[in-house]
């Protein structure tokens, strides 16, 4: 199963391309993290026709910009957890709590998504021939994720999706960009090219993500 989440590619597409980058060690990852920021730029084309989706996320709240032909559509929401534990053990655990509300022909929806996920992280040795350095790139292996979600309004109910994955079936590999003192910054670009007879896809996407200690 391969799944495409929020600025994650399986492995097998995963292409990085960052042309600075810092270095971190086991004991600065490891701690107990709030994400203070959360930037993601993804530019879809298919076919000539492209698509552009920008994710922005504080402390406090989130807001999703798509454009598309010249259409522009905006969606925000509440932020009430966005929160990360990574362990020296080589384990970690993030969990998001987000809140949003829309109208549809006037009634008002309020809906709220809880995702919780965990699984295993290293840091990438230095490869012959690449421009990375020890420490500066780390893998986090997702093997487990569940979410869950509420609505209310005109009709109310909760849904929850619930999957494992095997090691190496979903990972996410990012750029240590920053880490010093209590803050810590990762940025990950990936590109996925679809090419299947005359149809042409690409998929570009850029995600930093700013860490502070709780």
């Amino acid at each position: 199963m391969k799944k495409i989440i929020f600025g994650t590619l399986s492995v097998a597409f995963l292409a990085v391309a960052i042309s600075s980058c810092g270095k971190s060690s086991k004991g600065k990852m490891a701690n107990e993290w709030k994400i203070t920021s959360y930037e993601k730029n993804d530019t879809q084309t298919s076919n000539g026709n492209q698509t552009v989706i920008k994710t922005s996320m504080t402390e406090t709240g989130v807001t999703r910009t798509t454009t598309n032909g010249g259409t522009t559509t905006t969606s925000t929401g509440t932020v009430n957890t966005n929160e990360m534990t990574i362990d020296k053990d080589g384990t970690w655990t993030s969990t998001q709590d987000i809140s949003g509300s829309y109208v549809l022909l006037g009634t008002t929806y309020t809906t709220n998504t809880k995702t919780t996920e965990s699984g295993t992280w290293s840091f990438v040795a230095k490869t012959k021939g690449d421009e990375f350095k020890k420490n500066e790139r780390v893998i986090f292996n997702v093997l487990t994720e569940t979410t869950t979600t509420t609505q209310s309004g005109g009709s109310t109910g909760t849904s929850t999706d619930s999957y494992t994955y095997a090691s190496g079936e979903l990972v996410r590999v990012y750029t240590v960009k920053e880490s010093k003192g209590k803050e810590l910054e990762l940025e990950m670009t990936t590109n996925n090219t679809n090419t299947s007879g005359s149809n042409n896809s690409t998929y570009v996407t850029t995600t930093t993500i700013v860490l502070a200690e709780k």
